[in-house]
């Protein structure tokens, strides 16, 4: 795991997760893993997730031996990934029940029962907040969005401007002009006691609960632990971060009606991408069945 990566510590529990989960399963040491012991045990997660859940998991395992083989002295005791045969293949992207969109509805109750105990004062909940309405608001990643630095948001005549390491890794801006997007922030730094963040390498969003340190960067897995519990409580059942993104294209496609534009919106290198993209998670505007009706009553 690269150790420059803003998304290290969740890269690295996923990954330990897996293996671990691996070798709690088999009871084997590495060098004597066999490829009928990783199919064993996809066809154990096969029982209990979907496929998508499955091939993440193998992939990681499959990277954990890869990275075993790559070693000089361990790699003389072992040459072949046992993964390789038993790991399934990709699933096509954005076919899954989990690529689906919130509707305008589903998307307004999750905003209102976060914004509800922001109210109240809770800084994790402001905090919480001011991510939610900046990933629905934005569409953009995960990774983008909770790496932000201090230095990396500003607002400049009214708008919140966003510089982001993109995926690739390349740094790009945004500008919001939703000026609600502004004082959420702002609400949240000022409760937070960190006005000063501004204009620093200090990460935007922290940790505040007991077990965290202090200052420690957010880690997505502790933010979406909160949202799927505000989820949960709006009727949201199986809530993944990811459905901000989609959301965001769904409602920017149906009010743009530009693939090219909704390409640009979703930073996608390629526009075959943002059609699948947009194609699975759209609901297609009705144009013609008031006509068809109207030769349908004519024809009676």
């Amino acid at each position: 795991t690269d150790p420059t990566s803003y998304r290290r510590e969740d890269l690295l529990h996923d990954k330990l997760s897996s293996v671990r989960s691996f070798f709690a399963y088999s009871g084997k040491h590495p060098f004597t893993v066999k490829p009928r012991d990783c199919m064993a045990w996809r066809k154990q997660l096969e029982k209990s997730y979907k496929p998508n859940t499955v091939y993440a998991r193998m992939s990681r395992l499959s990277s954990f031996f890869g990275w075993l083989i790559a070693d000089p002295t361990i790699g003389k005791h072992m040459r072949v990934n046992p993964v390789s045969l038993a790991r399934p293949k990709c699933p096509a992207p954005y076919q899954s029940e989990s690529s689906k969109s919130l509707s305008d509805d589903e998307m307004n109750r999750l905003l209102a029962s976060v914004r509800k105990k922001a109210d109240e004062g809770s800084v994790i909940d402001k905090r919480d907040y001011a991510l939610l309405l900046l990933f629905f608001l934005s569409g953009l990643r995960r990774s983008e969005v909770l790496s932000l630095r201090g230095k990396d948001v500003d607002v400049l005549d009214g708008k919140l401007i966003i510089k982001y390491r993109r995926k690739g890794g390349r740094y790009v801006g945004r500008e919001l002009a939703d000026s609600d997007v502004i004082t959420a922030i702002e609400d949240y730094l000022a409760c937070s006691g960190r006005v000063n963040v501004r204009n620093s390498e200090r990460p935007l969003w922290t940790r505040h609960d007991r077990a965290g340190r202090a200052g420690a960067p957010l880690t997505s897995h502790a933010f979406v632990k909160n949202i799927k519990q505000h989820a949960t409580a709006v009727g949201l059942k199986g809530f993944h971060l990811h459905q901000t993104r989609h959301t965001f294209a769904r409602i920017f496609s149906e009010d743009s009606g530009s693939m090219a534009e909704t390409q640009e919106a979703l930073d996608h290198a390629n526009v075959a991408t943002t059609r699948a993209y947009v194609q699975r998670i759209a609901i297609k505007r009705d144009k013609f069945s008031s006509s068809i009706k109207r030769r349908i009553k004519s024809s009676q």
